[in-house]
């Protein structure tokens, strides 16, 4: 075209170039000229093309000498006397130039019609270059496609519309032992006859369909195969196909399934031994391998003993020996926890007593043992095997963990149920004697009782401090151990178990070897270990009560706990029993204390208002807290506005206030008359002046006066003794009535009683009226009196009737 263009322009030269960053090179030449040659690159600046690029019409130029200046760099540098050139395009992108010149000027310029033939010409070059490049394009993917099929194992096809087979190609076709081309002008449908599947998904690629299927050949091989319609003017011209050989894929797949399904199973194992089973089984019939054994660790004879095994109908069974850690390969690989993998177990020293097995693989399967896996071919396991192994491996130790966790919580749980059996039973036997104990002895020698004939008890006792606090000796006990208890006496000022149990108010365990085992008496085989638990109540130790077990670390936690609450709720029945004794004492000791703690409330208020302070009577509200009466011989409102200062006054009324004494209501929330009573004495008389207190209280004749004194001077360091009688009580107690008319009494009526005899009204003159009382209950005048005449009423029917 180059040619043509020349002689129909009458030009010298004709040349195609092409525009890159290295400049303009001279692609295709067509006449002589010494300054072009093809291949030549000449800088873009230093050429026409320059002016010719990006121009939508063509550059005509019939004398160039006319047109060059001295400082234009093509200047006199290509010898061209005339020049006709266009911007050529390639895929729709700028390419380079086509042009004409010559050596000589024209004598006349290009015309229009030479100008529109170059424009055409350009067109037709364009489309060529446009062809030759596609072309290209095409042999290289062509080759390109060739090379992959031809080392790719896929084999490539293709059918005409009827189903016969124009092409068949590439490495694959050696897994369905064809030759390339050797189906070409066959029908799929004859070739594959006996494969419905393929057929049926080649009917529906020729309607039209892609598609895509799996099929498994009778050889075993199996392939993935895909079907893609070529369809032009909407009727099909072709099939084209790939198939692929994915036969050691789905094998891969297919153990990997069964390994899934294996794995799940072994979830589900209840014991170590259930998932040595699981493992070996699927060795053998899901992973394919020929003799396969797992050891176990056990950590009592630290040794691997086979548990599970399985073999091949031809493999022999061997006597597998158990291997200590480091002994044998399954030793080294459980010690190392590296697995090992034989390629040649007769060129090694490996324990085998057959000739049959020819390699072996080793894994650990953590801390539980080792699987090992063997086959009757040398050098049998690849990657592939490898992985798997090791991924079954490690699921065995997952499942072996599992179990070993799984039993220790049945175990658990089971033994927390028999725990429980049998503390609910000790709970609730003891608390039956407890609430049927009428004497402390009788409460001691059941609790012993209780105690001793629980497992894993074997013997139990109790013991009280001596007057003076000096000593605790053993009341009750009782056993089936050899516990030398009867005789023994525990000093409290030493360093021994029921010493710390009483100082500290915390329970004490002795294991053996403990230096106190001995001091505690446990020194037997039946009687290995011990527990010390205080009987305290509140501020006040009624004693310990000790418990003796068989077994090491009997007293866990849980056993701690519920003793610790046992001891409490013996103490608390002690107190009850204590406190209800006094009722029914026909003597009783009383005891004067005289308190010097100007922190005392009664102490306090006496020295703070300069008066003489008794406590006129004492009860408690419906919500719990004390309440005190205060009769006092100073004014009552100063006497009122100090009691509000103390912190421990909740609420102060202020009853009768006369120009000779006053009287109080305190609502206090905590009080040493409140602490003796929890302990078993009976309040008397309060009386405070000049900042002493003195206490006059009740015991019962057998009760501990010394510890009275304890509690006491435990709170006011200055107590002093200063008086201690033994009398008879009357028949009836105050208290005992009392007790009784508390009984009858609603709150109400006992308060408009006890305000009106304490604040005067029964006086004569009366120093109160009712209006004075009824303000004080802040209820009406009538409401008052009924309240007050009710009560009246019933303190007449006690005394007639």
């Amino acid at each position: 075209m180059l040619a043509v263009g020349r002689d129909r322009l009458g030009v010298e030269l004709g040349f195609l170039t092409s525009i890159g960053d290295q400049g303009s090179t001279v692609v295709e030449l067509v006449g002589d000229h010494p300054e072009l040659q093809e291949g030549s690159t000449t800088p873009l600046s230093e050429t026409y093309c320059r002016k010719t690029v990006g121009r939508e019409e063509p550059l005509a130029v019939a004398d160039t000498r006319q047109e060059e200046s001295s400082d234009d760099p093509a200047s006199g540098r290509d010898g061209l006397g005339c020049y006709l050139g266009a911007t050529i395009t390639v895929d729709d992108r700028q390419y380079g130039t086509v042009c004409f010149a010559d050596a000589e000027p024209r004598e006349r310029p290009f015309s229009e019609s030479e100008r529109t033939f170059v424009e055409l010409l350009t067109g037709w070059i364009s489309r060529v270059l446009e062809r030759r490049r596609y072309e290209d394009r095409l042999r290289a993917d062509q080759c390109r496609l060739e090379t992959a099929t031809e080392n790719v194992p896929v084999v490539v096809f293709a059918c005409d519309p009827g189903g016969t087979f124009t092409l068949s190609r590439g490495r694959g076709l050696e897994s369905v032992s064809f030759e390339p081309g050797e189906v070409v002008g066959e029908s799929i449908f004859d070739v594959y006859q006996e494969y419905p599947d393929i057929c049926r998904h080649a009917r529906r690629a020729l309607d039209g369909e892609a598609t895509h299927h799996t099929v498994e050949l009778a050889d075993g091989v199996t392939l993935e195969v895909w079907y893609q319609p070529v369809v032009e003017d909407g009727e099909v011209t072709q099939v084209v196909g790939v198939a692929r050989d994915i036969t050691e894929l789905a094998e891969h797949r297919e153990r990997l399934s069964g390994l899934l399904e294996t794995t799940r199973s072994l979830m589900q194992a209840r014991s170590r031994e259930e998932v040595a089973d699981l493992v070996a089984t699927a060795a053998l019939d899901v992973l394919g391998f020929e003799a396969n054994a797992v050891h176990l660790y056990d950590a009592d004879a630290e040794v691997l003993e086979v548990v599970a095994e399985t073999t091949a109908a031809d493999v022999p069974v061997e006597d597998r020996p158990a291997y200590g850690v480091e002994e044998g390969m399954p030793g080294r690989v459980f010690a190392t926890g590296e697995s090992r993998i034989i390629d040649d177990l007769q060129a090694i020293d490996v324990e085998t007593n057959t000739d049959v097995l020819q390699s072996a693989m080793y894994y650990p399967m953590g801390v539980h043992g080792t699987l090992t896996i063997a086959s009757t071919e040398p050098a049998a396991f690849d990657g592939a095997d490898e992985q798997v192994l090791a991924l079954l491996a490690t699921a065995a130790a997952a499942a072996c963990t599992r179990a070993r966790r799984e039993r220790q919580v049945r175990e658990a749980r089971e033994h927390v149920e028999t725990v429980l059996e049998r503390i609910n039973g000790l709970v609730e036997n003891t608390v039956e004697i407890l609430v049927g104990a009428t004497t402390r002895e009788e409460l001691e020698s059941g609790v012993v009782e209780q105690l001793a004939a629980a497992d894993p008890y074997t013997f139990a006792g109790i013991g009280r401090p001596d007057v003076a606090g000096e000593t605790l000796s053993p009341t009750e006990w009782t056993g089936t151990a050899s516990v030398p208890l009867a005789d023994a006496t525990f000093s409290l000022d030493g360093s021994n178990p029921v010493a710390d149990a009483v100082e500290t108010g915390r329970p004490q365990v002795v294991e053996p070897g403990d230096v106190s085992a001995g001091m505690l008496g446990c020194t037997g085989e039946d009687a290995q270990t011990a527990m010390v638990v205080p009987l305290v109540y509140r501020d006040t130790t009624y004693g310990v009560f000790v418990v003796f077990a068989d077994q090491v670390g009997a007293f866990d936690e849980r056993e701690r706990v519920v003793l610790t609450a046992l001891g409490r709720a013996v103490a608390n029945a002690i107190n009850a029993i204590e406190r209800g004794r006094i009722l029914e004492a026909d003597e009783v000791i009383e005891l004067e204390l005289a308190i010097d703690d100007p922190d005392l409330l009664f102490s306090r208020l006496a020295a703070g208002c300069e008066c003489t302070i008794e406590v006129a009577d004492f009860d408690y509200r419906s919500d719990g807290r004390l309440r005190l009466y205060l009769s006092a011989d100073g004014e009552g409102e100063t006497l009122a506005g100090a009691a509000r200062t103390v912190d421990a006054v909740e609420d102060v009324q202020l009853i009768v206030d006369t120009d000779e004494n006053c009287l109080l209501e305190l609502t206090v929330e905590a009080s040493l008359i409140e602490r003796l009573g929890e302990f078993g004495a009976v309040v008397r008389d309060v009386v405070a002046e000049a900042g002493v207190t003195r206490v006059t209280v009740e015991l019962p004749y057998e009760a501990e006066a010394r510890e009275v004194f304890d509690l006491v001077e435990d709170r006011h360091p200055d107590t002093e003794l200063v008086g201690y009688h033994e009398h008879e009580r009357p028949v009836r107690t105050r208290q005992e009535f009392r007790a009784a008319l508390a009984d009858r009494f609603t709150d109400r009526q006992e308060t408009a009683l006890r305000t009106a005899y304490l604040g005067g009204f029964f006086d004569w003159p009366r120093e109160i009226d009712g209006n004075d009382l009824a303000e004080a209950m802040d209820v009406s005048r009538p409401t008052y009196h009924q309240h007050l005449r009710t009560a009246q009423r019933k303190v007449f029917e006690e005394l007639f009737e």
